[in-house]
């Protein structure tokens, strides 16, 4: 497994006992659910930020010693994990589970490193635009924007009519890959592939229009302040007319004061070329339990609980989550038109950046993204394109 390097407070997070606590993860904004999903289940659980949360399970991993049940990232994260050989191949769980059609079959691929199955889903979650159904109105919007001009004509009609189009922060440190990915699936579609395997530059024309198109938004006034750290809880309270989050988002928006339906409503982000495929980023967010926890009755009877359908109706209740199993109620309306939106344009599953770029360039690169966010000029995008590549070049020639 291949290790970052790792910070004197990391490796103080790493001293603490591996299995205190039954789940450790990196979604602590889902502590109330978390709660009370632990008492439907039977677990308790440690939450970390994400930077320290990747920096302990590391750590442990490293020390042979990692928590009983705990989350990660698909794709070369995955990988990584699974190469260490202490998470447990999960094969018998997904063969009943597809047996029962409780699962789709392909939705198990997401989770499957080198023929073998290692992880559940805690989510399963289409990257959409949420968007504020009251602001639209107001600025005389009368329909979703079907193509990527109608997006920009839509956030130039809610600016003059003094809302600002789009919620966006570097908040928790890991969010500056969003638009970045977004903005390039709708350019390039290839391109934003041969990113995750090294086949095309980080400085390169590919990225130099997602950055073109990135800083006129900017400069147009079409965002927020990148340095919020309530980024959910302001697109509730109105600072935004449009937020681009995975669909686990609805919840904390509910939770904050919008109504599905009635001032908030979702669509897929158009194409700027009409020519491209329809197409959507997905995250699948596994949870893994170790080997040990595999033998271990209770630890794995909380496990398996999560991919229940009991367990995926109260995840759906107290949290407003799809976790994929097909015979468990929506959790939302947001799910449903999104699922009916996808199934009418035939829309193609895109890996989400986070999960497709390797693991251990993810930090860096993310941490560029950021920074531009905070200094959104040109300047500063030739600047992060070629800080992005020299991280970029340094992996795949340490690779070969």
């Amino acid at each position: 497994m291949k290790l970052t390097r790792l910070t004197t407070a990391a490796l103080a997070l790493a001293a603490a006992p591996a299995l205190a606590q039954d789940m450790a993860h990196d979604k602590d904004f889902w502590r109330d659910g978390l709660d009370q999903m632990a008492e439907t289940c039977g677990f308790d659980h440690t939450g970390y930020v994400t930077d320290q949360y990747k920096a302990y399970l590391q750590s442990t991993m490293s020390a042979g010693k990692p928590p009983q049940i705990f989350t990660w990232w698909t794709g070369n994260a995955l990988t990584d994990i699974v190469s260490s050989g202490l998470a447990a191949p999960v094969d018998e769980i997904w063969d009943a589970k597809i047996a029962s059609g409780e699962y789709a079959a392909g939705t198990r691929d997401l989770f499957t490193v080198d023929g073998k199955t290692y992880a559940l889903p805690m989510l399963l979650a289409r990257w959409v635009m949420f968007y504020n159904t009251e602001m639209f109105a107001e600025a005389g919007i009368e329909s979703e924007p079907q193509s990527w001009a109608e997006l920009m004509e839509a956030a130039e009609k809610l600016k003059a009519a003094g809302h600002t189009p789009f919620e966006a922060t570097v908040q928790d440190g890991w969010r500056g890959f969003i638009w970045f990915s977004e903005i390039m699936i709708r350019q390039n579609p290839e391109a934003y592939k041969g990113l995750h395997d090294g086949s095309v530059p980080y400085d390169g024309p590919e990225v130099q229009a997602v950055f073109d198109t990135w800083v006129d938004m900017y400069a147009k006034g079409y965002f927020t302040d990148p340095r919020s750290t309530e980024e959910a809880e302001d697109f509730a309270r109105g600072k935004a007319a449009m937020y681009l989050m995975g669909e686990w988002a609805a919840g904390t928006l509910v939770d904050n004061g919008m109504t599905i339906g009635k001032d908030l409503g979702v669509f897929i982000t158009p194409n700027a070329d009409a020519g491209l495929p329809a197409q959507v980023i997905v995250e699948g967010a596994p949870i893994l339990i170790s080997n040990d926890a595999w033998d271990d009755a209770e630890a794995r009877a909380a496990y398996e609980c999560w991919a229940s359908v009991d367990g995926a109706n109260k995840w759906a209740e107290v949290q407003s989550i799809f976790n994929g199993n097909l015979k468990a109620k929506a959790p939302n309306g947001i799910v449903q038109e999104v699922s009916a939106d996808m199934a009418a344009g035939g829309h193609l599953a895109r890996n989400r950046w986070w999960e497709a770029v390797p693991s251990d360039l993810q930090g860096d690169l993310v941490a560029e993204l950021s920074a531009f966010m905070l200094n959104p000029t040109a300047e500063k995008a030739t600047e992060v394109m070629q800080n992005m590549q020299a991280f970029n070049q340094a992996y795949w020639d340490d690779q070969y």
